[in-house]
């Protein structure tokens, strides 16, 4: 005799094959139907139940119980069907259900241009050389075919894929998505850069990882330490050059090329980047087989959330007007940022009170900025006047050490500091997701520099500004910037209606009181501290050694900028500003160019001379004087000439009267030898 069915379903009561033979369709309508059937000749009114009926049996825990069981049921026809259906696009993929969970969690919902385009052939096992601005998505966009393609821990003696990134901040945040993607898997992950412990990382390639996120210079050191040249790469499936321009603009060409003679020509290679030099397109020559190009954007866009502004300074002013764009542009508040204090505690009752939303999309914070400067001297010195005048400031540069650059990047990360001081070591896939402003401290030499500069602002979707201070040195590079960006170069109020700060480049002046408001604010503090003089002195002498060793900017250019700097526009108010300040700032000027010109008819001597009884002495004796040689009259340009002929003939009358002026001034004439 056959075994009955048995009365228990699944584990919260779901009929898993029909949730499994059920087309999309019909899931629909079964969330909807009011009654649902668990066994032949068993059902509850799932309606009734929702109110509180249990069916008249008079038993509360069973009403509970059944309760329970639909809400259960609800849930979970829901997340088979309509949820993920409405998510759209990364379903289509044919992705696993533990990978859509995980993009899912990070809180990805549709995928990116760059993603539509470049997962689908990453599937198809095809070389890819991928193009996009910066912030597309491009991490994402080789991360997940890769968790697809490896799918669970391998038991076999080799890592199968390996990420190749040009900075250890870069590697570090590569690893963090890479964890997120993984979580439900078996696979092993390792971070291989510089800076840290090589025994942990001998011990890490001996615990076979899957996946080695690494750079360059220290992945290759592991290799010959090791002697992994040939066998220990046999089986990886998967290369990934991420930022592959910045990895040859860095001179990891050689490098680059020994670890491709190391790995089987049976690889995947895929490269992402946001530029294209010829550099790259010879490598992709000779690493790819038969690679698919998908260029999306052009390398010479910027993200069209992105406001910028273009500040024209004088080089006394550029500490002055740097603390006026963080204090009265961005008007970062000094001192913690709010809420630090209580940083864990709120994270812990996070944890205990509600859901994880650790992985929610976060909106950017106003006042998180990253500042781009030219060396390493200039972060030292920077990072010290911020922090005197009451900011929270991280720094990172390249010959930082590793744990430090961990720490100040994590405070900025968390929040803890509203400022951060780089050079171009962090100007490359940084994705820092509470950044709203970029400020170019040292402009930079070439255009594409600028693109990945401030790309770390603007990115998905949310808007983001940045601001460049430019001299008069600096012009011939903006206009080539001009140029590169196929943007309307707008000098001062120039501009006709309002202006367009994503469409146009606007160059304009700071308000010059504030300036010189936190000129002399520095020049008091340079000197009170003499440590903070030597790193400008320093940070001096480290800005002449780098301009001679930059880049020159076209010729044309060049000639241009004489033009440029010579406007009126150039050295008037930014539009930023609004036209209140604006004329608020020519008031100002005026009234100073008034004063400067300023020449009064009295002399030093009759100033402030006059008593109750009359006169002063000295005002008598200046008012005998211009009665004998007539009023004072200040020489124009036209004058100068016709005094300096006059010279002569003024000389020898002023011999003949001598004895005059001295019976005047009570002196005795001179007697000459």
């Amino acid at each position: 005799m056959p075994r009955a069915v048995s009365p228990a379903l699944s584990e919260n009561e779901v009929d898993i094959l029909g949730s499994l033979l059920t087309d999309g369709g019909d899931e629909t309508k079964q969330t909807k139907t009011k009654h649902a059937e668990l066994q032949d000749g068993f059902s509850f009114d799932v309606g009734d139940l929702l109110d509180g009926d249990d069916g008249g049996n008079g038993d509360d825990d069973e009403a509970f119980i059944a309760l329970k069981q639909a809400a259960a049921f609800r849930k979970n026809t829901n997340l088979k069907g309509t949820t993920l259906k409405k998510g759209g696009g990364f379903q289509s993929m044919g992705l696993n259900g533990n990978l859509l969970k995980a993009i899912t969690k990070v809180g990805f919902k549709v995928p990116t241009p760059i993603q539509r385009k470049t997962i689908p052939l990453i599937l198809q096992r095809k070389d890819l050389l991928a193009m996009a601005r910066t912030g597309s998505g491009k991490t994402a966009a080789f991360l997940i075919p890769m968790v697809q393609t490896l799918k669970a821990h391998s038991p076999n003696m080799g890592a199968r894929a390996l990420i190749l990134s040009p900075s250890r901040e870069l590697a570090i945040q590569t690893l963090s998505v890479a964890q997120s993607f993984t979580r439900g898997t078996d696979l092993k992950t390792m971070l291989c850069v510089g800076g840290d412990s090589l025994n942990e990382q001998f011990a890490n390639m001996t615990a076979n990882p899957d996946i080695i996120i690494a750079t360059p210079g220290r992945f290759l050191h592991l290799l010959v330490e090791m002697n992994l040249n040939v066998t220990g790469l046999s089986k990886m499936q998967y290369v990934v050059f991420d930022e592959a321009d910045r990895l040859f603009e860095m001179g990891f060409a050689a490098q680059l090329q020994e670890i491709l003679h190391s790995l089987p020509p049976t690889r995947q290679t895929l490269l992402f980047s946001a530029t294209l030099p010829s550099s790259v397109t010879e490598f992709v020559r000779a690493g790819c087989q038969d690679p698919t190009l998908v260029r999306l954007d052009a390398d010479t866009k910027v993200s069209p959330d992105l406001e910028a502004a273009v500040f024209s300074v004088k080089g006394d002013e550029k500490l002055g007007t740097l603390l006026h764009i963080l204090h009265d542009v961005i008007k970062i508040p000094t001192g913690l940022p709010e809420g630090v204090t209580d940083m864990s505690e709120s994270t812990s009752k996070k944890r205990k009170r509600g859901p994880d939303t650790s992985h929610e999309k976060q909106k950017p914070s106003p006042y998180a900025t990253i500042v781009f400067t030219s060396t390493s001297h200039h972060v030292e010195f920077l990072q010290t006047l911020l922090s005197a005048a009451g900011f929270a400031v991280s720094y990172v540069y390249g010959a930082l050490d590793q744990t430090a650059r961990k720490t100040q990047v994590d405070n900025f990360r968390k929040g803890r500091s509203n400022i951060l001081v780089v050079t171009d070591v962090a100007a490359r896939g940084i994705d820092i997701p509470l950044l709203s402003n970029a400020i170019n401290y040292s402009f930079p030499a070439t255009p594409k520099l600028y693109i990945h500069r401030v790309g770390r602002v603007a990115r998905a979707g949310m808007r983001g500004w940045a601001y460049s201070l430019v001299k008069d040195t600096d012009v011939p590079y903006l206009l080539d910037l001009q140029l590169f960006l196929g943007q309307k170069l707008v000098l001062g109020k120039e501009g006709k209606g309002t202006p367009s700060f994503t469409s146009d480049m606007i160059v304009g002046a700071p308000v010059r009181s504030k300036v010189e408001n936190y000129t002399e604010w520095l020049n008091k503090v340079l000197s009170d501290d003499s440590d903070l003089e030597n790193l400008l002195r320093v940070s001096d002498k480290a800005e002449k050694l780098y301009l001679k060793t930059r880049n020159s900017a076209s010729s044309q250019s060049a000639r241009r900028s004489r033009e440029v700097v010579a406007a009126k526009g150039f050295s008037q108010i930014h539009p930023l500003y609004g036209d209140d300040a604006s004329a608020i700032e020519e008031d100002r000027a005026e009234m100073l160019a008034k004063i400067s010109g300023f020449r009064p008819q009295e002399t030093i001597f009759e100033i402030g001379r006059g008593t109750k009884g009359g006169r002063s002495k000295e005002a008598e004796v200046m008012k005998t004087i211009r009665e004998r040689f007539g009023s004072r009259v200040i020489a124009t340009g036209e004058d100068k000439g016709a005094e300096s002929n006059e010279a002569s003939d003024e000389d020898e009358e002023m011999v003949t009267e001598g004895a005059d002026d001295a019976d005047v001034f009570d002196t005795p004439t001179p007697k000459w030898r």
